[in-house]
């Protein structure tokens, strides 16, 4: 009864997905396909360097799921367990982290817009000669989430190892998302024509850029239902898998050959749905608009 129920919820998720993809605009261009998939993977590399740049505390805790996945897949006689508890152990707090990925992209905008707003005082109040020198000395004060690509622009400008666009095109690259572009075409125009009113342009940006990180705020306390069900769902799927073990009807009918290719199945499509559900906690970004120059 129970393998039933597991394999018709497969199957509802695997045609919930199907269904979720074709209901996409069919006629979406190339190119803008071609910009989700770039940043599908750059969110991917990033991904992964931190899985590998793991502390010794997390090498602990791996390392301990690692013992816990053994003793499960002995005690079961499911090899599969075993392997899937190590595989939960190591991707568990990227599965439930979008919660944290998101608070940081909304801290990376404040920090812009803290950056836009300091700038416009600086020139102001007389600080800086020109839009230049201000990017230059911000480097020194740059808030806290932002302080390295805004060091390296000014490390850039000052030196003249690039030109100023793709100076700006750079940072915005390392802050990867459609608000850095919208500041860095500003600063570039400001910069290239020489543009009176820089302070009350930055000041502008700065509202702006404060309107968006209330905006997103908003949506990801109404994202906090789609996370919460990824933490239920993981729940119940081990409390399955443990009644399962329980139970002797059941457990000796996945020890076979065949019962292991179905419980792969359904081990596949649960980590499928978990994977499309954080996809959907964390939203689609807007699409970038400068893209790299150099």
């Amino acid at each position: 009864m129970i393998s039933t129920v597991l394999l018709a919820a497969a199957s509802g998720a695997a045609f919930g997905m199907a269904v979720a993809r074709l209901a996409g605009p069919l006629n979406q261009r190339s190119a803008e396909r071609s910009t989700r998939l770039k940043a599908q993977a750059r969110h991917l590399a990033r991904a992964l360097r931190k899985v590998h740049a793991t502390s010794p505390t997390q090498r602990l805790r791996i390392l301990a799921w690692v013992i816990g996945g053994i003793a499960a897949a002995a005690l079961t006689g499911w090899p599969l367990i075993g392997l899937a508890i190590v595989c939960t152990g190591m991707w568990l707090p990227w599965l439930l982290g979008s919660a944290r990925v998101a608070r940081e992209q909304i801290e990376v905008l404040a920090n812009l817009a803290t950056w836009c707003r300091r700038m416009a005082d600086v020139l102001v109040g007389g600080g800086a000669a020109g839009l230049t020198e201000a990017i230059i000395a911000s480097g020194n004060s740059a808030p806290e989430r932002i302080a390295g690509p805004v060091r390296r622009l000014a490390a850039a400008l000052r030196h003249g190892r690039e030109d100023r666009v793709t100076a700006l095109a750079s940072f915005a690259d390392e802050i990867d998302d459609r608000v850095a572009d919208s500041i860095s075409a500003a600063l570039t125009l400001a910069l290239l024509h020489q543009t009176p009113g820089v302070g009350m342009v930055l000041r502008q940006l700065a509202t702006s850029v404060e309107r968006e990180v209330r905006g997103r705020r908003e949506v990801e306390a109404d994202r906090a239902e789609s996370r919460q069900s990824i933490v239920m769902l993981l729940v119940i799927q081990a409390g399955v898998f443990v009644l399962l073990a329980l139970a002797p009807g059941f457990a000796d009918a996945y020890r076979t050959l065949g019962g292991q290719l179905v419980m792969a199945a359904l081990l596949v499509g649960t980590a499928a749905l978990l994977i499309w559900m954080r996809r959907l906690a964390l939203g689609s970004a807007a699409p970038r608009f400068l893209g790299r120059l150099r």
